[in-house]
């Protein structure tokens, strides 16, 4: 049977050896005890036990060196090699949306303050920002209800993404003695249901994209299909009825799924069913922070589309339009959804997929 290599973190190797299929006995060597200038470092570890069949693993500095890769160190170990393989891009998104928030460019937490709006809408359109990543009030509209949105969504939503990581770290649930864990998770429930409070006023005042800053453009997307369930569902409403845009009833239902998957994360740990509520704690991670990732994916559209666009490759209205800032904005969210979306469940799956792969008596 072959038995998991994990590599060193601070200087410590550990290997886990599996004794007659029953038992998995973690072992650590540090490389302290290892004299400088000797060949490569290299473990023999044996275990016996009962007078069993023993089995040995052999790790080298190359196996350590694939273990990296594969994202696995002392903290993510061989029951979270996806997690392990997710975690730098959980933890520089919630870097991103904390710095976007309450750094000087664009401060989030700061909209509605008038001195602030003032030079934010003076550097963004000084440098012609608004002209590649689209008009000003993209970034400023939320002032116009006043403060509410920046200190019931986005600070919130800032100290919301600032904890994931912490969360989602394993080391985190042995922080004195758990408390940290526990104290993190509560706090990070309660930013949710605060920023969801403002993501409400921000829903009641249309304050979304397409109707606020893209003249109505939807983008080809979300056109589509909107034209498609018009044109299917007109045999059965009236022709003054408003059936509500793709791409709001899209932002509605990951709203909804936020809050569902926050309120099974809690649930869970209530419970005390842990395996369940990472599992739920992984999906309510990736129905929020797909937001950090849109931003710059969004960017990186706009200065494609820009270069297009100056270069004469594509025409002025086609780099330029609001169909254009529409369609970026909106395929970049689709993506960056997906993304988080589909890992959050890669890496919630992978401890079922585990136990049902793990014969009954290996688990007893």
């Amino acid at each position: 049977m072959a038995s998991r290599a994990l590599a060193p973190t601070l200087g410590a190797s550990r290997v886990a050896a599996r004794v007659s299929g029953k038992q998995r006995v973690a072992l650590g060597a540090s490389r302290a005890a290892h004299p400088r200038g000797c060949p490569p470092f290299r473990y023999l570890v044996c275990v016996v036990a009962s007078a069993k069949k023993v089995e040995t693993v052999e790790t080298t500095e190359a196996t350590t060196k694939s273990g990296l890769a594969l994202g696995l160190d002392a903290d993510f170990d061989a029951d979270n090699v996806r997690l392990g393989a997710v975690y730098p891009y959980v933890a520089l998104s919630a870097a991103f949306m904390a710095l976007w928030v309450f750094g000087p460019f664009p401060g989030s937490a700061y909209t509605g303050i008038a001195s602030h709006d003032a030079w934010l809408t003076g550097v963004y359109e000084r440098f012609g920002f608004d002209t590649t990543f689209g008009p000003t009030s993209l970034i400023t509209k939320y002032n116009e209800v006043g403060r509410v949105p920046a200190l019931v969504h986005a600070v919130p939503g800032a100290i919301w993404c600032a904890l994931a990581p912490l969360q989602l770290h394993p080391d985190s649930r042995n922080w004195w003695g758990g408390a940290a864990h526990r104290v993190g998770g509560r706090s990070m429930l309660a930013a949710a249901s605060a920023l969801m409070v403002g993501y409400a006023v921000i829903d009641a005042n249309a304050l979304f994209a397409d109707a606020h800053d893209f003249h109505g453009q939807v983008g080809t997307v979300s056109s589509a299909i909107d034209g498609f369930v018009a044109q299917k569902a007109s045999p059965f409403v009236a022709d003054t009825t408003k059936i509500t845009p793709f791409n709001v009833v899209g932002v509605r239902g990951i709203a909804a799924w936020f809050v569902f998957t926050g309120a099974m994360t809690g649930v869970a740990a209530r419970r005390r069913e842990f395996a369940e509520h990472r599992r739920w704690a992984a999906r309510h991670v990736g129905a929020g922070l797909w937001v950090a990732c849109q931003r710059p994916v969004y960017s990186a559209i706009r200065a494609g589309a820009t270069a297009l666009g100056i270069s004469g490759a594509i025409t002025n209205e086609a780099a330029f339009g609001s169909l254009a800032f529409a369609d970026a904005f909106y395929v970049a969210s689709y993506i960056t959804t997906l993304a988080y979306f589909g890992g959050a469940e890669w890496v919630a799956r992978e401890s079922g997929e585990r136990e049902r792969a793990t014969p009954k008596s290996s688990r007893e």
